[in-house]
């Protein structure tokens, strides 16, 4: 019995750390990084025309072409801009939640992560608000911002 060593068994904790804190980095990367490529591909790459399948869509802007296009390119621009400013911000607070112990880092990981989700709700917001603004229900650009109805 004294041959059989139980350490031996257990897994190699310091390893498993930071293969966690990996993790956790990583999960924190991912979302920004999928903005950006979201916001890139609605600027470069969203289809011409308004379908239900691919695109960034929203009632006002599928109606016709024009505010289609409109609302792609503002779509394109804010999701540009958010994962871009994500991307840098997380990669600091990534940088600094490396020498964090375990629970702390999983905590400081799942707030940043809610932070994320909450800038990308509000850039669904300004964009939604921005082609509401512009475009009526059926599509037509507005001359007159100041009888507008929300």
């Amino acid at each position: 019995m004294e041959e059989l060593d139980f350490s031996s068994y257990l897994p190699d904790l310091p390893g498993l750390l930071a293969e966690i804190s990996q993790f956790l980095r990583i999960l924190v990367m991912v979302g920004p990084l999928a903005i950006l490529g979201l916001g890139l591909y609605y600027f470069l790459a969203a289809p011409k025309e308004a379908n239900h399948s691919v695109g960034y869509r929203f009632r006002y802007g599928m109606a016709k072409a024009r505010s289609w296009q409109f609302m792609q390119r503002v779509a394109g621009i804010g999701f540009s801009l958010l994962g871009l400013t994500l991307t840098i911000i997380m990669a600091i607070q990534c940088a600094q939640i490396k020498s964090l112990a375990p629970m702390q880092m999983a905590l400081a990981a799942g707030k940043l992560i809610l932070w994320q989700i909450a800038a990308v709700i509000g850039a669904i917001i300004l964009i939604d608000f921005l082609v509401i603004i512009v475009f009526d229900s059926e599509g037509n650009r507005r001359s007159d911002f100041r009888g507008m109805k929300l």
